[in-house]
């Protein structure tokens, strides 16, 4: 690890499931290193009812001219909920989908926007409606209430020539979900380049007020144990390691567990807390899950069940198609 702290860490959600390496900037961490192999099926925990088992989504009921109106949870939990916000001197709607999916790396979320562009383009044809769809674009969203870096995120612009409509999609990671964007209204007055900047003004604005946390598994201070011997870091199974510049490795993540070394022993619950930061951002233990609203927020309360053997494991969200909760998403 260098002096500056830098590490990388390879998280394993289920067989199938997002996986990614999560580059980050800290001074007490080290992982395993990405080429490593992956744990065979059978040993990776479920996303959903096992890593998290419950979660909130705080979201802000106005945003400028926009009114949240309505809500919806899909059948099928990987799916997540929706909102969809109105503008009624317009006559416009936004649908905002929140997916519970794992962190998300650089290059997984750039996957998960060619999928979604690829997934619109294939129900335009399946369905013979022409669309005229536009570059798919890396940007960054400035969240109106927030300090610091912006989020990195993903825009699409499209349009459907014979029903005159202007259409656009963005995308972007918020802790262990991704959070959707789909805009249309018609063509003129809108235009897509106006439709996208509209739409990129009013998330900027939701993504400073989100909040999402969970708890399940991801809470790691709860799954921690004292050894008098660690694994090696880069060793099988490791997931995430703790080590203060210039000394041993304090803690490890392996088998869904921090393993805490004996000289480390008074810091555990600190040390459990940190890594589960790096690879469970926003997982909190479960006695703390149910957050203060504030009145210009609400609150979406969510519980995950493991999937029957019939459905499977829990892949996380269908990326691509979407099914939207009323018609005109676009």
């Amino acid at each position: 690890m260098s002096a500056a702290g830098r590490f990388r860490c390879l998280v394993v959600l289920s067989a199938g499931a997002c996986m990614a390496a999560l580059m980050a900037t800290a001074p007490v961490a080290a992982a395993a290193d990405a080429s490593l192999p992956l744990p065979a099926a059978d040993a990776a925990p479920e996303f959903l009812g096992d890593v998290i088992t419950e979660s909130r989504v705080l979201y802000p009921l106005l945003v400028g001219g926009w009114m949240a109106e309505s809500e919806h949870r899909y059948a099928e939990q990987r799916l997540g909920v929706s909102v969809r916000y109105v503008d009624n001197r317009k006559r416009r709607w936004i649908d905002v989908y929140f997916y519970p999916a794992g962190v998300q790396s650089a290059r997984t979320l750039e996957l998960v926007a060619g999928s979604e562009r690829d997934g619109i383009s294939s129900a335009a044809h399946e369905t013979g409606r022409p669309v005229e769809l536009g570059a798919l674009e890396s940007f960054t969203l400035r969240p109106g209430s927030a300090e610091g870096a912006g989020v990195p995120a993903w825009r699409l612009g499209l349009a459907y020539p014979d029903d005159t409509l202007a259409s656009a999609m963005l995308l972007f990671a918020h802790g262990l979900y991704l959070v959707k964007a789909r805009a249309s209204a018609a063509e003129p007055p809108a235009t897509v380049d106006s439709l996208q900047r509209e739409l990129e003004a009013f998330m900027a604005s939701v993504a400073g007020q989100l909040r999402i946390v969970n708890t399940g598994a991801c809470w790691l201070p709860a799954r921690t144990e004292i050894a008098a011997a660690l694994p090696a870091a880069d060793g099988d199974g490791v997931l995430a390691s703790y080590r203060d510049p210039g000394h041993e490795v304090a803690a490890v993540v392996v088998d869904g567990r921090v393993r805490v070394a004996q000289a480390e022993a008074a810091r555990a619950p600190a040390l459990a807390a940190q890594l589960t930061e790096v690879l469970y951002p926003g997982c909190v233990a479960p006695e703390t899950i149910n957050p203060d609203v504030p009145p210009a927020l609400r609150e979406i309360r969510i519980e995950y069940r493991s999937p029957a053997a019939s459905e499977g494991p829990s892949h996380g969200p269908r990326i691509g198609r979407p099914r939207p909760p009323l018609l005109g998403t676009g």
